[in-house]
């Protein structure tokens, strides 16, 4: 299991919020992030929650196979990401 956390964020007086969300991508569907063509990518959470992410938060999780499983995500009140995390 691997968690990302983002740094520059410290958040002791803000709400968290939590997300879970489902992901498939074939190595060439993954490979368009790598090129610059794309940097961001959007998902459906279970919850039916929208999720606009950076590539660089699942840039870690790539292999050549892709980028496949179930992620944890948790983000503060304002949107901003806190960490991400893979489930499966």
């Amino acid at each position: 299991m691997t968690m990302f956390e983002c740094p520059y964020h410290h958040f002791s007086s803000m709400t968290q919020h939590a997300s879970t969300f489902s992901i498939s991508l074939s190595y060439d569907e993954a490979k368009v992030f790598y090129t610059g063509s794309k940097t961001r990518i959007q998902v459906t959470a279970f919850d039916g929650k929208t999720i606009n992410l950076p590539w660089s938060v699942l840039q870690p999780y790539f292999s050549g196979s892709g980028v496949q499983g179930r992620f944890a995500i948790t983000y503060d009140s304002a949107g901003k990401l806190v960490s991400i995390e893979r489930e499966d």
